[in-house]
């Protein structure tokens, strides 16, 4: 490699990070890392977008190279414990030159019919556009403050950046379309105890791919012919295409410097400041849903489909079920929820016939519907297989979730109703605030020990007291503890015993409901 003619190959050169078995990191290039696959736990990086993007890009190399049809093909590959290396190698073969990051004819998710070195007067845009949590243009700007046009990427953080844009592109203003699965869902990825058991879980059989998928298009990024046209609408998507989705038609000029990188601090020889950023491809408005594979969708009556998506103020636990668990309501009802058909097709085909219980990993990014970027969210759960058949365990669920919820706003509505004063007036907002932030954290790991527990019909209705208890004391406790800190005043005092009495006979009295004791 020399400065006259820069280059990074993804396929190739170090810019994955991966946590081995032994907690210690490693940057490895494609290639090394499907081969090694068992011996790393997780992909690794402080942005759990980019882990969703790297993650797919690997699902999406081993779809096409093993291209698996039937239960049996994923049952062989679980038996031996490793991708296979003839075919991964045959793959590298052909498509090695299609994952150059700075390939003057074919550069890796970007366009090349758009020049490597910007022309004068080109409109470029700042490389921290790719970053969600970097200030870019009149993005919201969070977690970090600068100027956009100061920072510089390495191969590795631009690479990176690259691969969010399929999962996550969001609308950006006029003519500014979101990518393939629209306001970004929370991404399910199934988990394990090596990256070899989440990849290989995570390649979907035909029956369980989008029924909307195109079975004769491949247009997938190495398959096809590295140009992205300006705002295309593309008819047709296949599977794999949908993996690579080029949401935004993009050129990154890469310079020849030694500086840090901005985002992680290390040096190379190539660095990317400015890159052409535009509206890449959509599907028309009337094409058929697309029901991506690691996301959970809300089916509604009239209005459609809707991914679940990360909502403010509420955690990612309160979601267990839409994202896991299938509605037990008939098919025609107006509303139910359809979990993701990678856990169908776990469950459902029997790969794993030692396992009674998948880990997965839940991320999202939550934004206002358009442009804006509030916050990701990113947890692991759980989640007994025998309950995605199991309509009454999974109504369980539900159910403790749904007292959950009753008993939030029993002490939200106390509290406030307390002290929060009359009329317009509202007085300590931010303490009801960290009040309710309190009592769901407080709850997160209980959830988790139900959810096991209730897996086991004969131990439902000791889990379900235990439960419904666990609840009423959190809520008795967060409201204890918020409200003194309301005053110490001979007012507030009076108040504090008032709430305080007010919450207790509101939750005993839901408690008795949930559990019909006399």
């Amino acid at each position: 490699m020399t400065q006259s003619e820069p280059s990074f190959n993804l396929w190739t050169e170090p810019w994955i990070t991966l946590e081995r078995t032994d907690g210690s990191l490693a940057q490895v290039g494609i290639e090394e890392t499907l081969l090694r696959a068992g011996e790393f736990r997780i992909i690794y990086d402080p942005s759990p977008l980019v882990v969703v993007g790297i993650h797919r890009l690997l699902t999406a190399v081993l779809q096409d190279a093993l291209d698996p049809q039937r239960p049996g093909d994923l049952g062989r590959l679980w038996s031996e414990g490793y991708f296979p290396e003839a075919e991964v190698r045959a793959f590298s073969e052909r498509y090695v030159h299609r994952f150059d990051l700075f390939s003057e004819d074919a550069p890796f998710l970007q366009s090349a019919d758009l020049p490597r070195t910007p022309p004068k007067r080109a409109r470029t845009k700042t490389v921290t556009y790719l970053m969600p949590q970097i200030p870019a243009g009149s993005a919201v700007t969070h977690y970090r403050h600068g100027v956009a046009e100061d920072n510089v990427f390495c191969p590795t953080c631009a690479a990176r950046g690259l691969l969010i844009i399929s999962p996550f592109a969001t609308s950006g203003g006029a003519g500014i379309k979101p990518s393939i699965n629209g306001v970004p869902p929370i991404y399910v990825l199934p988990g394990g105890e090596t990256l070899f058991e989440r990849l290989a879980a995570s390649l979907v059989l035909p029956p369980y791919q989008p029924k909307a998928a195109s079975t004769t298009e491949n247009a997938v990024w190495w398959r096809r012919e590295p140009i992205v046209a300006d705002k295309a609408i593309v008819h047709e998507v296949s599977y794999l295409h949908s993996l690579t989705f080029p949401a935004r038609r993009v050129r990154l000029h890469p310079e020849p410097l030694r500086e840090s990188c901005s985002r992680c601090g290390q040096e190379s020889e190539w660095g990317v400041r400015t890159m052409i950023y535009e509206m890449g491809e959509s599907r028309p408005k009337d094409a058929p849903f697309w029901f991506d594979p690691f996301a959970a969708y809300r089916i509604r009556d009239k209005k459609g489909p809707v991914p679940v998506r990360p909502l403010e103020g509420k955690v990612l636990w309160r979601e267990f079920a839409s994202l896991f668990l299938p509605s037990s309501v008939d098919e025609g009802a107006k509303d139910r929820t359809q979990p993701p058909s990678v856990l169908y097709q776990l469950a459902e085909e029997g790969l794993r016939d030692d396992v009674d219980i998948y880990p997965f990993r839940c991320v999202g990014m939550r934004t206002d519907m358009r442009m804006k970027v509030f916050e990701w969210l990113d947890a692991g759960f759980d989640v007994p297989v025998s309950l995605l058949h199991d309509f009454e365990g999974s109504e369980e669920v539900r159910q403790a979730i749904n007292f959950a919820t009753d008993c939030a706003g029993i002490i939200a509505h106390t509290f406030r109703r307390t002290f929060g004063g009359d009329g317009k007036t509202k007085h300590h907002e931010t303490l009801r605030r960290c009040m309710m932030d309190a009592y769901w954290a407080a709850l997160a790991a209980p959830f988790r020990d139900f959810v096991l527990a209730v897996a086991e019909s004969e131990a439902r209705e000791a889990a379900r007291r235990t439960w419904v208890d666990r609840v009423v004391t959190e809520g008795q406790v967060a409201f204890k503890t918020y409200s003194e800190m309301t005053g110490s005043d001979a007012a507030s005092l009076r108040k504090r015993v008032t709430g305080r009495r007010i919450c207790g006979i509101q939750l005993y009295k839901k408690r008795k409901e949930q559990l019909h004791d006399e």
